[in-house]
């Protein structure tokens, strides 16, 4: 079952242009997108983090028009690595798929009107292509094992999947029970990983089956150590449809976080957090702990946390608050 979240659906969906297209203007130096917007506060705003110096690992399926995109062609881009052929010569090409051009806009997008669709346009960028877009291969899910492999001998601490696996046209050894953390070859690797290194954060989708057959959230964005970022309707209230949901027998909450998304999909829900991550370690250098601590505690649900939005919209005049504490 094809796992990228992507913007077309946007197409098929009822809300109007005006609502995908909102920037946030009022009483800030930028203008932000609606999923930037449902968490920004005037303090954060004025404080002009960009993520700078803050390595970012982003893991898709292709970056074509990266680099004339408006939002991205000015993005520091220090590696990239293509690990289905092994061959960057297109790795920018307008024939290659725009999954990843697409992510790391709503990471670090920000154009020269000062429009911004991500946090992090100061952070330097890793790019990695490791899943073929139209197929569903186990391949997929091996070469993202090794592509974040490749991310940590760069030293890289942060890093994006808006990836996630069901079941493979090749290989139908997985099903939602296995949805523990543990059982998926990524999931399993991740854990020992993040296990190992407290200093290491993977973000990663909560997939788009919500209202299919699996339901549920996909894999490895079952890790217990990820932080696992679903969709919320417009206002960031309720669960969007399509949001992948946690499930009821494990003893930890996902998703964590949810945010509306610009386009619509969890692939570009989770790159927002992202790149706010990246703002919060420009602000200050904390562990995946304190990181997820803080992120959760200043979330919108805090109190009532779900299996459908978490804890909800973090809020940066929250987290904030919460970073004084670590000075």
């Amino acid at each position: 079952m094809k796992k990228i979240v992507f913007y077309l659906l946007a197409l098929v969906l009822t809300v109007s242009c005006n609502e995908l297209t909102e920037f946030y203007t009022s009483e800030y130096k930028y203008s932000y997108t609606r999923p930037i917007g449902l968490m920004m506060s005037k303090a954060f705003d004025t404080l002009n983090l960009s993520g700078k110096g803050i390595k970012i690992g982003v893991i898709d399926a292709g970056f074509g028009k990266f680099k004339t995109n408006e939002f991205t062609k000015n993005l520091n881009i220090v590696a990239y690595r293509d690990f289905v052929d092994e061959d960057t010569t297109n790795f920018f090409s307008s024939r290659e798929n725009d999954h990843g051009t697409i992510v790391t806009k709503s990471i670090g997008g920000k154009n020269s009107q000062n429009q911004v669709y991500g946090l992090a346009f100061g952070s330097k960028y890793y790019l990695a292509k490791t899943d073929i877009y139209d197929k569903e291969p186990i391949e997929d899910e091996k070469r993202l094992i090794k592509a974040i492999d490749w991310l940590i001998s760069q030293d890289v601490k942060l890093i994006n999947i808006s990836l996630g696996y069901t079941t493979f046209d090749d290989d139908d050894s997985y099903s939602n029970k296995d949805l523990n953390g543990k059982t998926a070859l990524s999931s399993k690797h991740i854990d020992s990983i993040l296990n190992a290194n407290k200093d290491i954060i993977i973000v990663v989708s909560a997939g788009n089956e919500g209202n299919k057959k699996w339901k549920h959230i996909t894999f490895p964005s079952d890790v217990k150590d990820v932080i696992t970022v679903g969709s919320t309707d417009f206002d960031g209230i309720k669960r969007f449809k399509s949001s992948g949901t946690g499930v009821d027998y494990v003893n930890y909450i996902k998703p964590e976080i949810a945010t509306y998304p610009i386009p619509i999909g969890n692939s570009n829900t989770t790159p927002v957090i992202t790149g706010l991550i990246a703002c919060i370690l420009e602000k200050q250098n904390l562990n995946r702990d304190l990181i997820k601590e803080i992120v959760i505690e200043s979330s919108s649900n805090y109190n009532s946390p779900n299996k459908e939005i978490g804890y909800g919209v973090p809020k940066t005049s929250l987290i904030l608050a919460k970073i004084k504490k670590y000075r």
